[in-house]
């Protein structure tokens, strides 16, 4: 059923109908206005001529990233003015045909038509694919010229690796079953081979106990029936698996700036270059050690003894660098790709080749019990296989390792990690530093903001260094999921925040300026916090008021309007009649004004 055009501008519809939809909406666009570009996962067109046929491949792209929001409506050469000759009815019902017709497989996205600027525009909120049907892609094209992701702001075509790694995604890979072209038994190290024995005999002993050594390497899958090593076994226990696979290592290099082009004149290009062969115990073992002599160590005295304080605490780095080894993408494709880790003055990365396996999302990272292993045979062994002169396994607690490296980052205050999925490549960010530093809070203090918790004073922070915040960040801080969307609704609300895409997949980042906020874009904004307040004593008279209704009364915008609020219930100048996220809240002055 179609509605004429007098009804779709009389009504909001479907979910960005409730005020706080509305307003993430305007923000959103402001947020667009006060970068001058498209971000990452909001694309904006004209779309007054007609349809646009790239929209199909934004679709696409959407789907097979992290999703995304469309709006169409907005044109990016008058810096997202809304477009003259713009047919939001017939837009809209071309745009659903696209998403049914024009995709394969079809692309399900929340299409609606929203008042903005005194004006209407289309708004499609596309979900990412779930990982067994990607890619998606336009049918005309054909699923290896008609695929795309996102790059930067624009629409990317994907590679014939990241379709071949969105094809693995669908089953289980056993690219760690293959056989290792020329090698044999002997390429493996023996005192590892005895200790795995040793160890997986005493553990699993109605499994292994009476079996030969060959029978139990093949029940691991060290070998094949033909007694050649498997890419799993030699990576696990080889004496130098980089005989067969040359770049199937760890490569690290040390920057002196934030960039790896941050040189002075005269200073040297990096600090440190290298790079660790070896089966996997050996690798980590030396990376771990290689940061760590390339950090400082702050030492605190407990007690009768000594604490040393490093920059990055090692399980964490431990943890960091297991993972990119064991989750990596071993296919033909990336052989040629080491797991690259890079100091920066003010961070390190660790990279892999290959993105998140399976049905695990960066929302899902730091969930306890959280697993989906693209390279079972190899995660298996490590788990018995022993880390270079230690009694600690290389895989101790299969689907802690994230969990734990967030744990150990809170409880040293470190900064938590960021996590960068693509489909051909996963990177993790450890920040240097704490994130509550004397600047951020000098900053937090400064929006004159009360009542805000020790969690939201983190996300704040985080965001004012650039960083996005999800649900799942919220949780990383130690909050339970009822009450991260809680804190994280209620920056949207005081103006803070901008959320972008759609509810599952929503990330949080900073809130334009004041000066950029749109919510009373005809309205006076008083510079001084003193005549605000008198604004708004004097609209509330002896009325009990919304936010909006002040906002209205006095032209004062939302930030402006939340802050002078706070001060003045602060002051008991003014009351509220319900709790913070209460639909029902408004404001009255008490009895002492």
């Amino acid at each position: 059923m179609h509605l004429s055009s007098d009804k779709v501008l009389s009504k909001r519809l479907y979910h960005w109908a409730d005020e706080m939809d509305a307003d993430v909406l305007r923000a959103l666009v402001a947020l667009l206005r006060a970068r001058s570009t498209d971000l990452t996962d909001v694309e904006a067109k004209a779309a007054a001529g007609g349809f646009p046929k790239s929209v199909r491949d934004t679709l696409s792209a959407f789907s097979n990233d992290r999703g995304g929001t469309i709006i169409l409506g907005l044109d990016e050469g008058t810096n997202f003015g809304l477009a003259d000759g713009f047919d939001p009815i017939r837009i809209r019902d071309a745009l659903a045909t696209a998403c049914a017709d024009d995709l394969e497989p079809p692309v399900r996205a929340e299409i609606d038509i929203v008042e903005l600027d005194h004006g209407t525009v289309v708004v499609a909120e596309v979900a990412e694919l779930d990982p067994r049907f990607k890619p998606c892609f336009v049918k005309a094209r054909g699923e290896y010229n008609g695929s795309f992701t996102r790059g930067g702001d624009g629409d990317r075509r994907l590679t014939d690796f990241e379709i071949h790694l969105l094809h693995t995604n669908r089953g289980q890979p056993d690219d760690d079953r293959d056989p290792v072209p020329g090698a044999v038994l002997a390429d493996l190290d023996d005192l590892a081979v005895e200790s795995l024995l040793r160890r997986v005999r005493q553990r699993q002993r109605r499994a292994f106990s009476d079996l030969d050594d060959l029978t139990v390497l093949r029940r691991l899958n060290v070998i094949t029936a033909d007694h050649v090593p498997t890419l799993g076994g030699m990576l696990a226990l080889g004496s130098y698996p980089q005989q067969f696979y040359p770049q199937l290592n760890a490569t690290f290099v040390v920057y002196p700036g934030l960039t790896a082009e941050d040189v002075t004149p005269q200073g040297p290009r990096f600090l440190d270059n290298r790079t660790f062969d070896g089966p996997i115990p050996s690798i980590v073992d030396e990376a771990v050690a290689a940061v760590l002599r390339n950090t400082s160590v702050r030492s605190f005295v407990e007690g009768t003894g000594r604490r040393d304080v490093y920059d990055y605490p090692v399980e964490a780095l431990r943890e960091v660098i297991v993972n990119a080894l064991i989750h990596r993408d071993y296919s033909p494709y990336s052989r040629g790709t080491p797991v690259q880790i890079i100091l920066y003055a003010d961070r390190l990365t660790v990279a892999n080749p290959g993105g998140l396996f399976g049905a695990v999302t960066e929302d899902d990272l730091g969930g306890e019990g959280v697993s989906s292993t693209r390279n079972p045979v190899l995660v298996k062994l490590l788990q018995d296989v022993r880390m270079p002169e230690s009694d600690r396994t290389v895989c101790e607690n299969r689907a802690s390792g994230i969990p734990t490296m967030l744990r150990e980052l809170r409880i040293t205050g470190s900064a938590l990690p960021e996590f960068h999925n693509r489909i051909n490549r996963f990177k993790v960010v450890l920040p240097r530093h704490a994130l509550l530093t004397p600047g951020n809070m000098r900053w937090i203090d400064s929006l004159g903001i009360v009542g805000l918790s020790a969690t939201q004073h983190m996300a704040l922070a985080q965001m004012h260094e650039g960083g996005a915040i999800t649900n799942q960040s919220m949780r990383n801080f130690g909050l339970d999921a009822r009450r991260a969307t809680t804190e994280l609704t209620d920056l949207v609300t005081r103006g803070l925040a901008v959320r972008i895409g759609e509810r599952r997949h929503a990330r949080y980042v900073l809130a334009p300026t004041n000066e950029q906020l749109p919510w009373q874009p005809d309205g006076p904004t008083s510079p001084d916090p003193s005549d605000r307040e008198a604004a708004i004593l004097n609209a509330l008279g002896s009325a009990a008021l919304s936010r909006r209704e002040i906002q209205k009364a006095t032209g004062i915008n939302q930030i402006a309007t939340i802050r002078t609020l706070d001060a003045l219930i602060a002051s008991g100048k003014v009351e509220a009649t319900a709790p913070p996220r209460s639909p029902h809240r408004r404001y009255r002055r008490t009895s002492e004004t």
